[in-house]
Order: structure tokens, then sequence, then C-alpha cells
């Protein structure tokens, strides 16, 4: 432990080198710290340190001696003697052995000895003495360590003082440098300063046989040096330091000695100002030998008096004013000094000052004033014999033009003067005016502020202030009151003293305090011996008229009320019990908005109400009579200001309202004249005292206004209502203001029983300045004119709306009030604020809305109406971005701003209210819809918080139903992510006041939604502290609440609203309109079946705008899980988009594919959908020669695209590999669905007979798109599914390239086919269960496709290892017969491929096959040359596949049915047919009779004459067929002759036929007829080849023998 303790404290001594101050303070803190637990280890760890690094810098020696003097201080008890001793050694030698220390580490060292002083005083004065021994330079801070020892504990320190006085005195004789001097001079100082105290403070003194006298050789000696050598040397700090030690060291010289020296001091020290005037330590010194002076008994001083006196005066006047600390302390000690003189010296004192009072030099007088203010105020009592001397000499002061310094002291003078009952009642009044001139005296706003270095300067304010704290102070003594009761009463109505009244109302109301008050002991003041003071009325008026103004004159409304209080009885006696509860109440008022300003309207409403209680109560005319005329005075006086004078016309007209008597018309003509209408108070105080005089004179009033609008003044304008002047006189438009406004107030105060004169007299006269026969005027240049049309409008629609339950009537020009106003706002600059004109116009419209109208376009007059005031409210400006705002106007912008907002707050307000509808509150709530997307952030604030004032106002109202509450949250909750943190607040409070007002009308108890209510509040308190990385989850859980509050019945409006947000400019916005939306989907999607193609076709318009790519991937997340929930309702609805999909039809399939549990769901439902498009059960034949029928639906392209889109998406491998088989022949089943194709009758006469081409009609190009598009969609499935050899295969050899293409895609099939064959794919069985089951309800074009697929499969040994053999020639079997061509022929292919890929399995299939074949040959597509070759072709592989026993039973079906395919015009049609005779050759015996011999007989001819024909194809097929035939007629002895013939590679035609010819003569001469008729056929043969062959033939045949001639004489 104590090792560690060791370490570490090394580590933080090391680390004290820090050049940071703040690191470096955290270092020697802890240093601290822990040196306070363990003293001895860290102390021993810094002494060590310390002498070890002798060269430390001066600043990390001083920071370690000063933590180690802290330590010290705290644990001095605890240190060991021998550790202390090290330390006193260290701090020593620190001092003054080592070099290069610096004067802040001695310093330090240094007060680190004082400290271990208090314990250890021997051994550091030892320390100390022993650099004081004679001859030794002594060290500096060695000396300034006695010092500070002497200072910090001078009772330990005394009993080694002599000593120490005395071994230093040696040594002052050998000291040379002044900066020595300067120290030991301190030093002495110090310690004859701790010997006075010491002899001061005897109750605590240890050793009481200590005197002056103990000190005496010392002193004196020390005394001698400084004065007589030291002293004498040339002005130098040491002069200042011996001047400041002297005045201690002086006052311990014996009294001889003193007496002595002091004609020698006081002219010494004197004389020091000339060379350092107003030094502080000069007069410390010189009122300290004062001091002992008279203490002594002011030996030899009288003769010093005048010098004295001369240069304190004169170095007063020289520090009054001066602005600095050490200047006022040096005044403070002059003045004592003149205290000190006072008691013995009073009377010539006195008559000094009073002499220099007559000078006429500014501080002269100054001077002289502070010190007389300072004598009169401390030692009044010696100069009482002066007291009328001095009085005599201010009062004629009073009068002088002085300045404002002089007049300030001459203020405290008085004061100090009447507190010591130096005035009497006359001279009392003198100086009580003087303070009331000082305190209503203008007060000069331009005075500059001082700096450090000027003089003090007493401004305006600060005269005023001091007077007005004097008459105060004065009002509290007793002997003052004469002088000031009843006088300042007469002040009260003098106008020169309306700045002072504050002062005065508040002294007067303190007297009269004074005064008796009880019940019958009321004062009363007297006014037959002063006739100086005012009159009742003079009064009220008076003080209700400085009253008016709550927020100027210090107060002043206040102290007039205060007054009035206490002149109540005085005023009338009939007020005084109403008024001693109403004035305390307004007093009040004042007294709570000291702090911030009571609205002058607001308070000019309570006094005149006031007034006219008052009038009330009096009920006396010819009082109230008086009272006005009074006021009719108050008006004529030229210095009132127009608020003022406002008020006095608004009094004015409270008081002619409560009188009969007299000429109201002329009198009401007089004061119109008397306003200034360019001030703006004077016109609206003269209009509302018009309103007053119009509840009791309406006709008088009325006759008044009209003589003043045709008065000389008003008509000398042409045409006061009728100027159309580019520019009126501004004059004239001011007063055309004074009188709409006077109509306005006549409007508002017009009797219940004269509203009908409204529209009449009032309405018609300001209409004239509105309009223009039916028409709207243009609106008028002067803002006056206008602001005062705007309240006048306004006047009237309150005076009717407030008489409209008593007296209903239509108000037919509301909607062209309403224009106007709305006009007005409308031509207000957008983005700044210049005036209240947009405030005023919707005050005027909120009344006017009020009023009843017949009107069938108050809707749109509404809603225009609502979308101007937002406009013009929300684009103002924000001062901070106004450039144009100054300082000063800003406040009072921010204010007008305030007031409009308000105004439209309450606007709105009220047109809700007219109609609390849905149609009603969704009309008010879209007008919004802009601002809260605006891109400021200021608008969106706006419209945010006039949101959530609407909401507060409707749940203030009774429960009604937020029918439109889902579009409500759906617009503003996306906005709880602004990135403004107040606006995200503020829908907090909207969301949670809307489902406040939807629970509490649903009859809901709210205690089980309390919990969610309480997430909002916390919700709202986290987002004052937003960290952006938690704010989506802050948006989550403010979805939950949302979708657990929301009825169900409103989510689909919601949805349809936030899907607007997703748009937000705000990308945070954005995100949090995706979350709501995800969440509600999530939580309540299956309820939404109804309205899903509503909300997938809004959100697909809606995915393009989203610029947040969060928000977007959270969308289609949202889409997904609706799918999951509504799989057929979403999957129906995307299908509707066209084709091809764009962007963001894509992107929905995706994201239905990449949800792993939505995405097996969605392909399960395409799948099913396109399915749905093969009608079952229809069965229809087609022609010979008729097309497939074409297969257009366009749903079915639609849902290929979205298999391409979801099987091209990596995350949905899963689900396509799941069902593969079933997209696989999904997919392969609609291939060619939509292409109407069919066979070619003739087959192409170059082609070879197994590829050939089906033609296509044309067809839309949608047709095309489906067969590209299966195409791609099965070539991106084989790839996803990891089939990549089977892809790469077909690529390699074109076979997607065939399968694309429509006239070759059954091609591409066989290649397809092919090559999943050769790689063994196992998938297959799956494929063709699937393909087998919708087999019943496949069309005709459909079942293309499968018969190819089946078909090449037949061609594969693989079908033998999957066991589908069956499976497949079942359904071609099946499909053959009465079938399109087109299938025809892929069936009998695919009978075809059986031979290769399963020839084993012929014989099973050997009868129904033959059977199929042999009515395909008999039937009435056999003109179709393309079918009949592949039956032909067919037809010949079975047979040599077959047993014979298995083809004699169809052996002459067989011949029969190929009989007519011997004389097709096709080559190809004859060449197979001839080899399919050849094949059943084997079926054949030799016996004549035979039905294949007398087929082979009948057709011989046929054989030979087309051996040698133009058809190669033919000619060979003819060479087989009769290698096959021939040993079954010929003679064996002659076949081999034959055969040879035909084995030769070239055939010798020509003796072939002589052969055979022969031999056939030889072997069936009965026969040889039918041969030669045989070739008679063929000599019309269109071939000349076969033609000659004939007549060869034919020719050979009648070159016969003799004994076979009979057989042909019948042709010769």
């Amino acid at each position: 432990m104590h090792r560690n303790v060791e370490l570490f404290s090394a580590s933080l001594i090391k680390m004290t080198a820090e050049e940071d101050e703040d690191s470096r303070k955290k270092i020697l803190n802890s240093l601290y710290i822990l040196g306070c637990h363990h003293p001895e280890m860290v102390l021993t760890v810094c002494h060590d340190y310390l002498s070890h690094h002798s060269t430390l810098t001066g600043l990390q020696g001083a920071v370690i001696f000063d933590t180690m003097t802290m330590i010290t201080k705290k644990t001095l008890e605890q240190i060991s003697e021998g550790l202390a001793q090290k330390i006193l050694s260290l701090a020593a030698l620190w001092i003054t052995k080592l070099t290069g220390s610096q004067a802040d580490s001695q310093e330090a060292a240094s007060n680190l000895l004082v400290t271990m002083s208090f314990r250890f005083m021997d051994q550091v004065l030892q320390l100390t003495m022993e650099n004081l021994k004679e001859g030794n330079v002594p060290n500096a801070y060695m000396v300034k360590t006695l010092t500070k020892m002497s200072t910090e504990n001078t009772l330990v320190m005394m009993p080694f003082l002599k000593s120490i006085i005395g071994t230093m005195i040696p040594v002052l004789f050998g000291v040379k440098q002044d900066e020595l001097k300067v120290v030991f001079a301190a030093a002495l100082g110090s310690f004859s300063k701790s010997i006075l105290l010491y002899l001061e403070n005897t109750e605590k003194a240890s050793d009481l046989t200590v005197t002056k006298d103990s000190f005496y050789s010392e002193i004196s000696t020390v005394y001698s040096t400084f004065f007589k050598v030291w002293l004498q040397k040339e002005p130098s700090k040491l002069n200042i330091q011996v001047v400041e030690a002297l005045g201690y060291v002086s006052s311990l010289l014996p009294k001889d000695k003193f007496e002595k020296e002091l004609p020698k001091m006081i002219p010494a020290i004197l004389s020091l100002y000339k060379k350092q005037p107003g030094h502080f330590s000069i007069t410390e010194c010189l009122r300290q030998l004062l001091d002992a002076a008279m203490e002594m008994g002011h030996p030899g001083l009288k003769t010093q008096l005048d010098n004295l006196l001369n240069n304190l005066h004169q170095q007063i006047c020289l520090s009054v004013g001066a602005n600095n600390q050490y200047t006022t302390k040096n005044q403070t000690e002059i003045l004592r000094c003149f205290i000190v003189l006072a008691p013995i010296y009073a009377d010539s004192l006195v008559d000094f000052l009073l002499l220099k009072l007559e000078n006429t030099e500014q501080q002269m007088r100054v001077g002289t004033l502070t010190v007389l203010r300072h004598l009169i105020s401390s030692v009044s009592s010696h100069l009482e014999r002066k007291q009328v001397k001095i009085v005599a000499a201010i009062k004629p002061m009073l009068q002088m033009n002085c300045t404002n310094h002089e007049k300030k002291l001459i203020a405290q003078v008085i004061c100090a003067m009447a507190q010591h009952g130096y005035l009497e009642p006359e001279e009392g009044k003198a100086t009580v005016e003087f303070l009331i001139r000082q305190c209503a005296a203008s007060i000069d706003s331009t005075t500059s502020e001082l700096t450090n270095h000027q003089e003090e300067q007493v401004t305006d304010e600060d005269l005023a202030t001091v007077c007005e704290t004097v008459m105060f102070m004065i009002t509290n003594t007793v002997k003052m009151e004469d002088a000031l009761w009843p006088f300042l009463l007469e002040c009260v109505t003098m106008t020169q003293y309306t700045k002072a009244l504050t002062t005065i109302c508040n002294c007067l109301a303190h007297l009269g305090k004074k005064k008796p008050q009880g019940i019958g002991e009321r004062f009363s003041l007297i006014y037959s011996g002063n006739t100086n003071v005012p009159r009742a009325q003079a009064l009220l008026a008076r003080l209700l008229l400085v009253s008016c103004c709550p927020n100027q004159g210090r107060s002043r409304a206040a102290a007039a009320l205060r007054l009035l209080q206490v002149l109540n009885f005085n005023i009338h006696p009939a007020t005084a019990s109403w008024w001693d509860e109403e004035l305390p109440a307004l007093v009040d008022q004042l007294q709570g908005h000291l702090k911030e300003c009571l609205h002058d309207q607001e308070w000019e409403e309570k006094l005149l109400l006031f007034l006219s209680k008052t009038l009330n109560i009096i009920d006396d005319e010819e009082w109230t009579s008086q009272l006005g005329d009074e006021m009719y005075q108050q008006i004529d006086t030229h210095d009132r200001s127009p608020q003022e004078k406002g008020f006095l016309y608004k009094a004015l007209g409270i008081v002619l309202s409560q009188v009969r008597k007299r000429n109201i018309k002329e009198e009401l003509h007089q004061m119109l004249l008397s306003v200034q209408h360019n001030e703006n108070a004077e016109r609206e105080g003269a209009a509302i005292a018009i309103g007053f005089c119009a509840m009791t004179h309406f006709n008088d009033t009325l006759s008044s206004l009209e003589e003043f609008a045709n008065s000389n003044r008003i008509m000398s304008t042409n045409s006061f209502f009728h100027n159309n002047n580019d520019k009126p006189d501004v004059d004239l438009d001011q007063a055309k203001s004074t009188l709409v406004l006077c109509y306005g107030n006549m409007a508002l105060y017009t009797p219940e029983e004269l509203l009908s004169r409204i529209e009449s007299h009032i309405l018609s006269a300001i209409s004239e300045f509105i309009t223009s026969g039916n028409r709207i005027k243009a609106k008028p240049r002067n803002l006056t004119l206008k602001l005062s049309i705007i309240k006048a409008v306004t006047m009237i629609a309150k005076s009717l709306h407030s008489n409209y339950q008593s007296i209903p009537f239509n108000f037919i020009r509301k909607r062209e009030l309403l224009m106007y106003m709305q006009n007005l706002i409308q031509d207000e600059p957008q983005e700044l604020l210049h005036g209240p004109v947009r405030k005023l116009a919707m005050i005027a419209c909120l009344h006017l809305v009020q009023l009843h109208t017949e009107s069938n376009q108050t809707d749109i007059l509404t809603s225009q109406l609502i979308h101007t005031c937002l406009t013009s409210t929300f684009s103002i400006l924000p001062l901070e971005l106004d450039k144009d705002k100054d300082m000063a106007s800003s406040k009072d912008s921010t204010t007008l701003y305030i007031q409009t907002i308000t105004a439209l707050q309450e606007l709105l307000k009220e047109i809700l209210l007219q109609d609390l509808s849905s149609e009603g509150v969704q009309a008010m709530f879209q007008q919004f819809e802009e601002w809260i997307i605006s891109t400021k952030d200021y608008e969106r604030e706006r419209a945010m918080d006039m949101i959530l004032v609407l909401l507060k106002y409707m749940e203030k109202l009774d429960a009604f139903p937020l029918i439109n509450m889902g579009t409500l949250i759906g617009q503003i909750m996306p906005h709880c992510a602004d990135p403004l943190i107040s606006i995200g607040q503020i829908v907090i409070d909207c969301l949670y006041t809307i489902f406040n007002i939807q629970l509490s009308y649903g009859g809901t108890n709210l205690d089980q939604y309390k919990e969610q209510l309480e997430v909002l509040k916390s919700i709202r308190q986290a987002l004052a502290y937003p960290d952006t990385s938690v704010l989506l989850q802050t948006c989550l859980q403010i979805t939950e609440v949302i979708s657990k509050c929301t009825p169900h019945e409103q989510l689909g409006n919601l949805l349809l609203m936030a899907f607007k947000g997703l748009s937000d400019q705000q990308l945070s916005c954005s995100s949090a309109a995706a979350i709501l939306i995800k969440t509600i989907i999530k939580k309540h999607g299956n309820e939404l079946q109804n309205q899903v193609p509503e909300l997938l076709e809004v959100l697909r318009s809606q995915l393009q705008l989203i610029r947040c790519k969060e928000a977007k991937l959270s969308v289609l997340r949202s889409i997904a899980i609706l799918a999951k929930q509504n799989t057929a309702a979403v999957v129906s609805c995307l299908l509707t988009y066209p084709v091809p999909l764009d962007m963001n039809t894509t992107e929905i399939w995706r994201s239905l594919a990449e949800d792993t549990d939505c995405a097996p769901i969605t392909i399960q439902v395409l799948l099913d959908t396109l399915n749905k498009q093969l009608p079952t059960g229809e069965k229809k034949t087609y022609p010979i020669y008729e097309n497939v029928a074409l297969y257009p639906n366009a749903e079915s392209l639609a849902v290929t695209c979205a298999l391409y889109q979801i099987i091209n998406t990596p995350t949905s491998a899963q689900a396509v590999i799941q069902l593969f088989p079933k997209l696989f022949s999904t997919l392969l089943i609609h291939l060619n669905s939509s292409i109407n194709v069919y066979l070619p009758k003739v087959l192409a006469p170059d082609s070879e007979a197994r590829q050939f081409e089906f033609v296509v009609e044309s067809q839309t190009p949608r047709s095309g798109d489906m067969c590209m598009k299966c195409a791609e969609t099965l070539m991106d499935l084989l790839d996803r599914t990891g089939k990549q050899q089977v892809l790469n295969c077909l690529i390699e050899n074109g076979g997607w390239n065939l399968m694309m293409d429509i006239h070759k895609s059954v091609m591409g099939i066989v290649l397809l086919v092919k090559t999943m064959a050769s790689y063994t794919d196992t998938s297959l069985t799956r494929i063709i269960d699937e393909l087998a089951e919708f087999m019943p309800s496949l069309q005709e074009c459909q079942k293309i496709t499968v018969a190819a697929f089946f078909g090449e499969l037949l061609r594969s040994s693989l079908v033998l290892q999957l066991q589908l053999t069956d499976t497949l020639m079942n359904r071609l079997l099946q499909w053959l017969p009465n079938s399109s061509p087109v299938l025809q022929l892929l069936c009998i292919k695919g009978l075809d491929n059986i031979t290769t890929g399963a020839p084993q399995c012929i014989e099973k299939y050997s009868r129904q096959v033959l059977y199929s074949i042999i009515s395909m040959m008999g039937s009435r597509e056999h003109n179709n040359e393309v079918l009949m070759f592949e039956v032909l072709s067919c037809l010949d592989k079975h047979l040599n596949l077959l047993k014979t026993s298995t083809i004699k039973p169809f052996l002459i079906k067989i011949l029969t049915a190929v009989q007519p395919f011997f004389e097709f015009t096709s080559d190809k049609i004859r060449a197979e047919a001839f080899t399919v005779l050849g094949s059943l050759a084997k079926c054949g015996t030799r016996d004549p009779k035979s039905c294949l011999c007398r087929q082979i007989h009948l057709n011989l001819v046929r054989l030979l004459l087309q051996l040698d024909g133009n058809s190669k194809e033919v000619s060979r097929s003819c060479n087989s067929t009769l290698h096959s035939v021939i040993p079954l007629i010929i003679s064996a002895k002659a076949v081999s002759v034959i055969v040879k013939y035909l084995e030769e590679p070239t055939l010798k035609y020509m003796e072939f036929l002589r052969v055979i010819s022969q031999q056939l003569i030889k072997d069936f001469p009965e026969r040889i007829h039918g041969y030669i008729m045989d070739c008679m056929s063929y000599f019309n043969n269109p071939e000349e080849q076969l033609r000659a062959n004939a007549v060869t033939l034919s020719g050979l045949f009648f070159r016969r023998p003799e004994k076979h001639s009979r057989s042909v004489q019948r042709f010769t």
C-alpha cells in the first residue's frame, strides 16, 4: 500500500510539468487529496523530488511548493519533526542557495516556511535570522518570510519582534539596493502595525508588560533612518513604501518625540502630494499622523491647519468624479481626515468650505459639496452653530445652472440637512421644488457610456433617481411634513411636473396615509386658505389621465391610483367605500405586470369602466359636467401625448354620454376638429368617444359626423367620398380614416332598438369606401384608411352578431365584405410582415363568418378564404431569416406576428365551429396538406402547430365523432420524424389529442388505453433530445400506438393518406410514413381485403416518387405482408397493370418474392390464375386445314411477366425449387398458347422431311411477347433451380433463340427436351405428372406444346428409367383423333420417336398405334402432305420393329390405306409409301394368292417405272422396296440375278427392265396383260421420264417368247 502511494505520488509530481493549465490543476488537486490522506509519504516524495531536481523550471517548482503548503496547512499536526526539519531546510535552500531559481519558486518556498511557523516557529526563526547576520547581504525572500509571519501569526511573533528589529537595524545601514530597502521598509512597517494591533487587543495579549516604550530605541532608530535618510531621496517606489511604513512607525514614537517631529512630518508628507498627487499611501500616512496627534491632544496642529485644509481640499477636488477604485479609496481616506479635524476645528472647517463654495469652478464646488455632505452626515452635532449659515449658502445654488454632478451633490446635501433638521417650511419648499424639478427634467438619452479611464458623469436619469430617493427619504422625515403638504398637491396638476408625478404621488400618498382615515375622521382639503390647491374634478381628471399609460413614467399609473385612494373622500364622498375596494385591485393588476408590459388598450378599458361606474355612483350631472370641463382644459394643453389625448377623448365620451344639458352635437364637432388625424391614438380615441356618445345621443352623434363630413375642411378636397385621385392628400385620407372609425364605433355601441339603422345609415356611409355601384373599389393606398375600414367592418359585424339572437336577419352583404377582406390579405407581401392588415382583416373575417346569410356559395368562399389566410400567414419569413429587420423592430415584429397567428387561429376555429360535420372537418384539414410537406421548416412547423390548436379546440367542444380520424393521422404522423424537433413534438401532441377526442366520443373507457397514451407522452419527452440512431425506433413505437387505438374502419383512409407522405421531401418523414404503413398492414392487413385494389393503385403510383431508398424498401415489404394476408386479392390487382411491367410493378413482384413466406403462396396463386385460362370439358373438332384457335388472354402474359420477376429474385430460390415442376409445366403449356399456327399443305421440295417450320398467321405483338416471355421465364427458371447444364447447352445450340422465335418455338421445345433428357433430369417425372393433370382442360393451342414435349421425350431412353412411357403414349394416342393437323403431326412425331427411345415397348402399343395410323391415313387430312409424310414415316418405323404376327392382322388395312399414296404428286410421300410397302414384305409369303402378293403385283409396274424417275428419293425407295418384294413373287432361281442388279451402285435400268420383264413373262404370263395396262396408264404422265419408262417397259412385255405371246395378242 505504502509503495503504491509513493509510486503514484511520484508519477503525479512528474506530471506537474504539463503546460496545459487545466490538466495541471487536476494533477495538483489529485496530489493534494492524496497528501491529505498520506501526508508523510507524499511530502517525503515531494522533498526527495525537489532535492534531486534542483534545475526545475520556476513554474514547476512553485506548483510543487504550493501543493506542499496546502497539504501542510491541512495536516500540520501530523508531520513528524524529522520530516519538518527536512522540509524547512529544503525551502531555505531554494530561497537562498540554489542558483537558477525564479521568483515564483522562492515565493512559494517562503509561503511554505510561513505555514510551517505555526508549529515550528523556533526552527523557522533560526533559519531566517541566520540570513540577517551582519556582513551578509540579506535575502529578500527571507525578509518577506518574516514580514508574512508577523502579519499572519502576530501573537506568536510578538515576543521575537524586538530582537528581530534589533537584528535588522545594523543591516539597514549596509543595504544599498532600493529593491532591498523596499523589502525592509515593508517588513518594519508590518512589524510596527503588528505591534499596534497587539496593543489595541490587550484582551488577547499573552504579555501585558509590552508597551510602546518597550520598542523606544529600536523604533526611534528606524524612524530616523526612514524619515531623515531614505525619504529624502528622489521620488521612487521606495518613497511610497517608506511613507506607508512611517504611518505605523510614527504612531509608536513617544509623545515628546512625536510632538517634536510632527511639525516636520506634516509638511514633509504634504510635499509628497506635489510629486505624486492623489496617492493613497500618502493620505493614509497623513490620516495616521492626524489620528495620533488628536490622540495626544493635537499638539502643534493648529499652526498646520491652513496648510492641511488647503492640501486636503485640493486633493478632494482632484479625486471627485474619478472612476477608479484606487482614487475612490483615496477620496474616502481624505474625508476621514476632515472628520478627524471636525470635532476640534469645526468652525474653521465650515468657514473654509463655505468660502470655497462661492468659487465658480465646477470641480471646486463639487469637492466642497462632497466634504460638506460628509460632514453633515457624519459629525452634524459639531456643526449646530453653523446650520443657518450652511442653509443660506446652499439656497442660491438651487437656482443656479449647475451640472448634473453638482445637482446630485446638492440633492444629497439637502437630504442630509433635512434628516438633521436644518430646513424650515419655507426653505423646505424651495428645496422640495428643486428636487421635483430635477425629477421632472427631460432625460437626455444621448449620454455616452463611460470607459474606466473617463471621469464619472452623472446622467439625467441618474440625477432623477437620486432626487426621487431623496424625496422619499425626506417624506419619511417628520420635520418636513409641513413643507410637503399640501404644497405637493399643487404640483399634481402642473404639467411641467408630469415626469415627476410618480414621485409626487407616492410622497402624497405616504403623507395622506398619516392623515386621519377612520370613519368620521377622514381628512378634507380646505380650499379657502389654499387657493392653489386643485379642485376635486381637476385632480380626478389629472390623475386618471396620467394613469392611462401603465408602462410609462416609472410606475406613474400605480402611484396616481394610490393617491386617488387616499383622496377618495375629497374627490367625492359617495365614492369612498367603492374606491376603497376597486382601486387596490387596479393597483394590484399593475403590480402583477411589473416584469411584463400591460397592454395599453386593456388597461384603458379598465380605467374607462372605473370612470363610468364612478360617475354612476356620483349620479350628479352638474358635478359630471364640471369634470367634462376639466377634461376639455386638459385636451387644450399643448404638451399632451397622442395616447393621453386619445384617452381623454374616450373619457370625455363617457362623461358626455351621462349628461343631458350640454350641446352634444357642437361639442363633438369641436372635438373632431381638434383631433390630429395623423396620430392613431387620437383618431382611435375620438372614434370611441363618438361611439360612447351614440349610446345615449345617437341622432346628435350621427348629425355631428355628417356635419364634420361636409365641413369646409373636408369639402375642400373635391368630394370626400368619391375622390379618385391617384395620390390623394395624406391629411384627407387620415381625416377619412377618423370618420370611418367613428361610424364603426357608432355601429358597435348602437342600442339594440336602433340596430336597423346600422345598414341604412352607417354601413351605407362606410360602403362608399369599399364599393362603387356593385363592384369592389380599388383598395385604398393609404394604410391608415385601409386599417380604419377593416376595423369599422369588424365593429359592424360585432354589433350585428351580438344582437343576432334577439334580432335575427339575413346579412346580404356578408359575401361582398368577405371578398373585400380576402383581397386585402392577398395584396400583402407574402414573405414580409409590414403591418397589421393581415391580423385585422382576419379578425374582421372572424366576425363576418358568424353572421347569417342565405347565399349558397358560402362553402366555396370559405375554402378560398382559408387558403388565402394560410398562404398569407405561413409564408412570412421568420425574423432570423429577414435580413432587412434591425434589432429595434424585431420585438415589434414578433409581437405582431404572434397577434396575426392568434387571429388566424380564432378565424379557423370559428369556421370549424360553423360546420362540424365530417365533410367540414375534412375540408378544414385538407387545407394544411401543402404546408405540412413544405421544404421550409418554419412553414411546416406553423402548419402543424395550427393543426394542434384546432384539435385542442375540438377537444374542448361537446363530444362528436372524428370520422376522418384515419385521414388526419395518416397526414400528420410521418412528421413525428421531422428534422425539426419541435415539429415532432407537436405531432405527438396532435396524436394524443386525436385519440382523446375519438375515445371520448365512443364512450370508451380511457383507462384501457391509458398505457398507450402514456407511451405517447414518454415519446414526446424523448424527442426533446433525439438520437438519430433511435428515431425510427421511436416512430415504430408511435405506429404501434396508432394501430391499437385507431378504429378498423379508419385504417383504409389512414393508409391512403400515409401513402402521400412517402413522397415527402424530408427523407426522415418518408421513412416514418413507411413505418406507419408497414405496421398498420402487418397488424390489420387481413381487414383490408376490400380495399386492396385502391391501396395498391395508390402505392404503385407513389413508388416512383419516393426519394428515400429505405422507405421504398419498407413499402415494398409492406406490400409483401399485405399479399401474404390477402394473396388472391393482391395478385389479382397486380395482374391488371399493363405489360410490359413498369419499374414500380416489377419492384412489387420482386418484393413478394423476397418474402420467404409470401413467395410460394404468390407463385401458387399466379399458377392457378394462369391455369384458369384452360377451360374444362371443351371439345372441338378441327377440319383438316383448320388452324389452331387463338388463345389471346392478356392476363396470361401478365402472369408470365410476374413469374419472370419472381423467379429472377434471388431470395425466392427455395420457393421456386419447391414449385419447379408446376412452374415448368405451366410455362410450357402456355409457351405457344397465343400463337395461331398451322401446317403447310405441301412439303417443301428441297427440305429434309424432318426439318420444317409451322406457318404463323399475322398476330398482335402480344402474341409474340407471350411466346418470348414464356421462353425467357423458362430459361431463368432453369438457371435459378440449378440446371445450368441444360441452360448452357440450349444456349450453345441456339435452343432459346428457337424457342423465342414464334416460327420455330416447337423446335426449341424439342431441343429443350433433348437436353433435359441427356442430363437425366429426374424432375421430368413430376413435370409429366403436372402436365398430365392439365390434359383435360388444355386448349388445342396449349396441347401443341405439350405434345411436342411428350413426343420428343419418347425419343429418349430416359422414359424407360422414369417409367413414363405409358403416360406419354396414352396422352399422345388420346389426342391423335379429331385434333388439328398441327397437334396430329406432333402426336405422330411422338409415336415415331418411341421407336428410338423405347423400341422394346412397341409391341405393347402396336395395336393402338396401328389403328391410329391407319385411321389417320384414311382421314380427310390425307391431302396434307406434311402430316401424311410423318404418318407414313411413323408407320414404316413401327413396321420395321413389329413382329410379323403383330402386323398380319392389320396387313390388309395397311395395304388398303397406303395404296392412295403411291400416286401422290409429292415425291416424298410416294417414296415413303413405297417404303411402307417394302416394310410389309416381311409379312408376305410366296403364295401368289396372298393379299400381299396381289398388292405387289398391283403396284409392281409403279415400282419399276419410278425406279428410274426424276426423283432420286422415289428411285431409292423403289429400289429398296423391289429388293424386299421381288423374292416374294419371282422364282427363287431368278431372284439373285435380279437383286444383283438392284444392289449395283449404278443401276443399269434398261438392262434391268429387260431381265425383270423377261422373268415376269416367264413366271406370270397371265399377268402381263395387267402389267401392260399399268404401263399404258403412265403414257399421259406429266413426267417425261416416266412416260418413256412406261413405253420401254410395255415394249419389253410385248417381246415375249412364243409360248407366252397369246396373252398380249389383244393389244396388237
